[in-house]
């Protein structure tokens, strides 16, 4: 069996391989069958993410290509992917900041032309995402433009960076 030092508590930690519900972005997030570090002493449990930036793309691409209107954690998700502030994030939709923050926090609701900005924005301003405009504007007529209930849980395989929606 194989083990690791705990980041916690420096103890010998298992690592197993499995599902992890990864919450550490705020949307519901299960990544497949990667390595956990589990430590017996102190009783915290890691995933180990070799390729963290690819899996903030492809989470960022999962949001963006979702079906339906965007709800305010994936706004403030998709913000944060795009490493804007609230203030500069609202200048570029032309939304004063209070607006910007009622709608992440889920007080007002993302307009659909809004929703639609956001997406194209979140493609353009990320170079590993912007080959992926040409997929949105396809699906564009078929985004409701009401929200769907709650968000998606999003299912991702590190290794494959696949994702799905469950």
């Amino acid at each position: 069996m194989k083990k690791e030092k705990c980041n916690e508590c420096g103890h010998a930690a298992t690592v197993t391989r499995g599902d992890y519900r990864f919450e550490e972005m705020g949307l519901p997030v299960v990544l497949r069958n990667i390595e956990i570090v589990k430590c017996g002493k102190c009783g915290t449990t890691e995933p180990v993410i070799p390729h963290m930036n690819g899996l903030m793309d492809t989470l960022a691409l999962a949001v963006v290509c979702h079906p339906c209107r965007l709800q305010g954690d994936e706004l403030r998700f998709l913000r944060t992917y795009a490493g804007k502030s609230a203030k500069e994030f609202s200048a570029l939709l032309h939304l004063d900041n209070t607006t910007l923050s009622k709608m992440e926090n889920g007080d007002r609701a993302i307009g659909p032309q809004t929703d639609k900005l956001i997406r194209l924005l979140i493609l353009n301003m990320s170079p590993e995402l912007s080959g992926k405009v040409g997929k949105l504007i396809a699906m564009m007529p078929d985004i409701d433009d009401e929200p769907c209930g709650d968000p998606p849980r999003i299912s991702i395989n590190p290794a494959t960076m696949h994702y799905q929606y469950a």
